[in-house]
């Protein structure tokens, strides 16, 4: 009987020493795990010798195998990377710092050949990161609940960590999105999702490569290229501005012609100056955006270029 072939995808931005010792762990699992697996690490530009590390695994075992990046081009690009290489029955994405905790991945295997899902989540009962940190990103989360046309985010809090099958596989490797963001895209396409409960583990080594500017551009782009209610929101905005100019002219004429009074103040003249003019500057940032994404898009160029393949 044909054993299910696992493929394991790691986007690379850490710590050298992470390297074999998530290299151990998944090696320990599988080995009591009736199957094949590959396990493709990309690296993005890692400044910490990581790439170094992968190519010594990938020499002494044909299963490594080894996608290295021209420049970093981000998480997400590394991860489609990665997915463009795999042949698995089964595809798991997972990060390299250890805070998806490879022993799991038996559980999501074991929950999606039930055959009920196409795709299962590691849901994060808990995050190991400060509370400034946990504040952002619930933050974030309640922006895209709201704004994102993708509902899934008001379900579980949900990383990278997943495993899905060959068809949902295909439909990420035809993506050419120069924003690729593979769970949204899994639940625009529409497939069954499922979800298990998972303990992000504290980081084994090193500190996360995301900074508040870098996660703040992750969820700009997040939220601007796949949704266009901050646009329909600004023009609402302005339109509830319309209403309320309208109606304050009428309240000064009528205050004029009938009660005699004169409208004074150049405080509050300046102020509703101020306000309008910051109004339509964010209106104008947010169109700024939206172009900025269908610019990039129009260039058509490669989402990433590679260095060098091992055993692909």
């Amino acid at each position: 009987m044909k054993k299910d072939l696992i493929s394991v995808v790691i986007p690379v931005y850490g710590d050298k020493k992470l390297v074999k010792m998530l290299y151990d762990k998944l090696i320990n699992v599988f080995t009591k795990m009736p199957v094949d697996y590959e396990i493709i690490e990309v690296c993005d530009a890692c400044p910490y010798g990581s790439a170094d590390e992968i190519r010594k695994l990938a020499q002494k075992d044909e299963r490594v195998k080894f996608v290295d990046l021209n420049r970093n081009f981000g998480q997400h690009i590394a991860i489609k990377a990665g997915l463009d290489c795999a042949k698995g029955d089964y595809t798991v994405v997972m990060d390299c710092d250890l805070q998806d905790n490879p022993e799991d991945i038996v559980r999501l295997y074991n929950k999606i050949k039930e055959g009920k899902a196409e795709v299962v989540f590691g849901a994060r009962k808990a995050r190991n990161v400060n509370i400034l940190k946990r504040l952002y990103s619930k933050c974030a989360h309640f922006v895209m609940c709201h704004l994102s046309d993708g509902h899934f985010y008001n379900q579980v809090d949900t990383g990278s960590f997943s495993i899905f099958n060959k068809k949902v596989l295909q439909t990420l490797q035809n993506s050419q999105e120069p924003f690729f963001m593979f769970a949204y895209i899994i639940f625009w396409a529409g497939f069954k999702a499922d979800f298990i409960e998972v303990l992000q583990e504290k980081r084994a080594v090193g500190k996360s490569g995301y900074n508040f500017f870098k996660g703040f551009n992750l969820f700009k782009n997040s939220l601007v290229s796949n949704s266009n209610k901050p646009l329909m929101f600004a023009g609402f905005c302005s339109f509830v501005m319309f209403v309320f100019c309208g109606l304050f002219i009428v309240k000064l004429l009528i205050d004029y012609f009938i009660f005699n009074q004169r409208f004074l103040g150049w405080t509050s003249l300046m102020v509703s100056l101020f306000f309008i003019a910051a109004m339509l500057f964010a209106y104008l940032g947010i169109l700024g955006v939206y172009v900025g994404q269908i610019f990039k898009i129009s260039q058509n160029r490669e989402i990433y270029t590679v260095r060098e393949k091992m055993n692909l």
